[in-house]
């Protein structure tokens, strides 16, 4: 991680933290490097917001980016799809509370009971948000800015930090933008993850509160003037080194690119390494569906279409073909997001996109 002294300086005095960084292997590894660097693991409690990753899916790239797991570790799931291995394979001590992704104001009230918990236990304290990209597509913006309006003056109460990724390719400048407004800090993370910058942004919030007054909303904040408007937070003191960023994935996003259309489009700015169809297992033996779904378990369960193209170097018409074949069967749905589709592996999908009968006895 490669963040500089005055950068450093930016976000010591931070409570909510924006990360744009890909939706990719290198954006989640920025992630869990953000969160590593803000105290020692063993001095963590780290609550945890997820969507499509399941808990045991972020413990292992912890394990993997990080080693040490947190001192206390709690996950909010905003996904009803349970794993059958799912409560076996979490370490002991770790809970897990699951609620409705489509309703993200069922996630304060957990979230609250579990910082309430950690007050005083010595640790410190970080929230983090993984992701506001597919947020998004589970709710509307106006419910989106509301509930993250809430979230983050709720963080700095507890005297906590959170950590908020999200993908800037993937949505326009005008989201992005207002988006910013909630937060103290931005940091950018270049698509190789070797570049970082960080620029301040907190300091005025009548903005932010002009736009969340203009929607009703049925959930309180609580009114402490010191702890949600005055106090900044001083962690943040240690441990940003550079870190080795040798796995670098895509992040362009080329043009929405549903099921038949072979349309040409613009090819994206690549850089980086990343891990290839080339260096997947027993390639040989793989088919081609095999291959996909190998590749989309690598990064969690969802990618990018363009980066299916890249990984695959298949063209952008085969990609397409074979991906409505197997959207066709089953095994993956694809979800048009800003200027490109997000492909998930079957059961990683947004609940949105499902259909309101499955399920249903017939």
């Amino acid at each position: 991680m490669n963040i500089d002294t005055s950068d450093r300086r930016r976000l010591e005095q931070s409570s909510n933290v924006l990360l744009l960084a890909p939706l990719t292997p290198t954006g989640n590894r920025a992630c869990l490097e953000l969160l590593a660097s803000t105290t020692p693991p063993e001095q963590a409690n780290v609550a945890a917001i997820t969507y499509t990753p399941p808990p045991e899916t972020w413990i292992a790239d912890w394990r993997t980016r990080v080693e040490t797991l947190p001192a206390e570790l709690a996950f909010i799931h905003a996904n009803k799809i349970q794993t059958a291995s799912e409560e076996e394979s979490l370490p002991e001590g770790v809970s897990v509370a699951r609620v409705d992704p489509n309703q993200p104001m069922d996630i304060i009230a957990p979230l609250s009971e579990q910082l309430t918990r950690w007050e005083g236990n010595g640790n410190e304290t970080v929230v983090s948000v993984q992701t506001l990209s597919v947020l998004l597509e589970y709710v509307d913006f106006d419910t989106a800015f509301r509930y993250l309006h809430i979230l983050t003056h709720r963080v700095q109460a507890a005297g906590a930090i959170g950590f908020y990724h999200m993908d800037p390719d993937i949505h326009d400048e005008e989201t992005v933008n207002t988006l910013k407004s909630l937060f103290d800090a931005v940091v950018e993370v270049s698509a190789d993850g070797e570049e970082w910058s960080v620029s301040e942004t907190y300091g005025d919030r009548t903005a932010t509160s002009d736009h969340a007054q203009t929607h009703d909303t049925d959930v309180s904040v609580p009114d402490s003037e010191e702890g949600l408007f005055t106090s900044l937070r001083n962690s943040l003191s240690g441990l940003f080194s550079g870190g080795d960023a040798g796995d670098g994935a895509p992040t362009a996003v080329g043009s929405p690119e549903r099921a038949g259309n072979d349309s040409p489009t613009p090819e994206p700015d690549r850089s980086g390494g990343s891990t290839s169809v080339g260096d997947l297992p027993d390639e040989a033996m793989l088919t081609d569906e095999d291959r996909i779904r190998e590749l989309l378990t690598r990064y969690g369960g969802r990618m990018k279409q363009a980066d299916v193209t890249e990984e695959t170097d298949w063209s952008k018409s085969t990609v397409s073909r074979k991906l409505s074949k197997m959207e066709e069967k089953g095994l993956i749905t694809r979800v048009q997001v800003g200027r490109g589709n997000l492909v998930f592996l079957s059961g990683y999908e947004p609940e949105t996109t499902k259909s309101p009968f499955e399920g249903e006895s017939s």
